[in-house]
């Protein structure tokens, strides 16, 4: 496992050493669990790749499977970068690999990056931890590992060849990234009755039949396109934002709290495209919803076959890869 901040080195030294232990013949096994600058697979997963032949750059081997974590930070997300690191160990060990190699992201100096890199390295148990610094940033988390027999330690200083990008150049190249990812994206319509939902705000309730149930007052219904009642909640989609009165008549017409969000709020959101076990085959972005047909489009990038289920996350992407994170209660 290769730890340090971002740029000092552990990509460029991840590639040099598998190209040189795959022609020694090995059969090697690369994951990326940077979610942030990832160089298998898209940003905002953990990626896997199977080392089969010499390669130049990371980016042309292809992945072998995929964790959709749904954000470009790990800030909020350690238990999903926990899991998706163990999920793709677990799918390289499987694959009989001689050799694995896991790179790390970059938020290593904060205590929260220090927890986070703890917790993926007791779930993974890796043989030795090759550390890259510039100074001395690393050692109060390998303290925890001084008197241990494993994981073995190693030591280097970042090179001086190592620029520090910018945070405007670290955007700029998940952008670039993404745009790659979707040059020639293909459109799919799925059933949200039919597949695995993780992390929707919607159609995990019971539908709610607001008609009926106001039919004795006198509330303009009209721009209700869907509802539901769900963990004590009348969540509606609408067309257009409904005003705080309105919200205030119906949260009195029926005796609920109510969440409401404009039917324009959830277009674009980026998703991960799974396949029944959990893993991603891609990404997507929600194009539209059509309530009456149950049916969502998405515009998709990726294996399209055998998807079973759609993972939400509070992403949005733009046209050209930009990316903007909404808040749970704007869906």
């Amino acid at each position: 496992m290769l730890l340090g901040a971002s740029d000092t080195g552990k990509t460029t030294f991840l590639a040099w050493l598998a190209r040189a232990l795959q022609a020694q013949g090995r059969r090697v096994a690369v994951v990326d669990a940077d979610v942030g600058q990832s160089s298998l697979g898209p940003p905002t997963t953990i990626g896997l790749s199977i080392v089969d032949r010499p390669f130049q750059s990371l980016q042309e081997l292809p992945p072998a499977s995929l964790y959709f974590v749904g954000s470009t930070t790990p800030r909020g997300y350690f238990l999903p970068m926990i899991v998706g690191t163990r999920r793709m160990v677990d799918r390289a060990q499987h694959l009989n690999v001689d050799r694995l190699i896991i790179d790390t992201c970059g938020f290593i100096a904060a205590e929260g990056g220090q927890i986070l890199k703890r917790a993926q390295i007791a779930v993974v148990d890796p043989d030795v931890i090759i550390c890259f610094q510039r100074g001395h940033e690393c050692e109060g988390m390998l303290t925890a590992y001084r008197s241990c027999q494993r994981p073995r330690i190693l030591r280097f200083h970042s090179s001086r060849a190592c620029r520090q990008r910018s945070m405007g150049e670290r955007r700029i190249h998940r952008e670039q990234a993404l745009q790659r990812y979707f040059a020639a994206p293909q459109g799919l319509t799925l059933s949200w009755d039919t597949v695995n939902l993780v992390e929707t705000p919607l159609w995990r309730g019971e539908a709610f039949d607001v008609a009926r149930a106001l039919r004795h007052t006198q509330l303009d219904l009209s721009m209700i396109l869907w509802a539901e009642y769900y963990n004590s909640e009348l969540r509606l989609v609408t067309e257009g934002a409904f005003s705080a009165l309105t919200v205030t008549e119906l949260r009195r017409a029926t005796g609920m709290r109510i969440q409401t969000w404009p039917a324009e709020a959830f277009y674009g959101r980026l998703l991960g495209l799974l396949d029944g076990a959990g893993d991603a085959l891609g990404l997507g972005v929600l194009q539209r919803v059509h309530f009456t047909q149950h049916a969502i489009e998405v515009l998709a990038s990726g294996s399209l076959d055998g998807i079973c289920g759609i993972h939400w996350s509070h992403l949005c992407m733009g046209p050209h890869g930009a990316l903007q994170r909404v808040s749970p209660e704007t869906a």
